[in-house]
């Protein structure tokens, strides 16, 4: 199936920890990819987002999907995988404190698994390709 990758990286003056809380916050992600909403959040007890449902739009219809996150450390790096019928993913936030301002990247991968997005999988590219950048600066303004 096809997949691409797509990688950013903003710099902010926020410390890593305020960058971190930003990116625990699920509405955070509503604004990422093909993702059109966010529900039901699951936090583990540090605060660090462990899940929620999320919205994928492939074609102008809606698929329901789940996000579980993975291995993680704290003010520093976090993992999650996107599930839905259609198109699955894996996204890798990091942040770089070590610089005079802080450094946050996001790297997201997308695969289809369905006919449906395969067939729009060029379409979702370009879409992805052209507006992932401008998506992860509006996310550190928000940091």
């Amino acid at each position: 199936m096809p997949s691409a990758t797509f990688s950013h990286t903003a710099s902010v003056t926020a410390s890593p920890t305020k960058a971190w809380g930003v990116l625990q916050n699920p509405d955070t992600w509503s604004k990422i990819g093909p993702v059109s909403d966010v529900t039901n959040p699951a936090y583990h007890e540090d605060g660090t987002l462990k899940s929620f449902d999320w919205v994928a739009d492939v074609g102008g219809k809606k698929y329901d999907g789940a996000a579980i996150g993975g291995d993680y450390t704290l003010n520093q790096r976090f993992t999650m995988t996107l599930d839905t019928s259609e198109i699955a993913g894996d996204v890798v936030a990091t942040i770089d404190g070590n610089n005079p301002s802080t450094d946050v990247t996001i790297e997201i991968t997308f695969r289809t698994k369905g006919m449906l997005s395969a067939m729009f999988f060029p379409a979702i590219k370009k879409a992805l390709a052209s507006g992932f950048p401008q998506q992860v600066e509006d996310l550190a303004s928000g940091v």
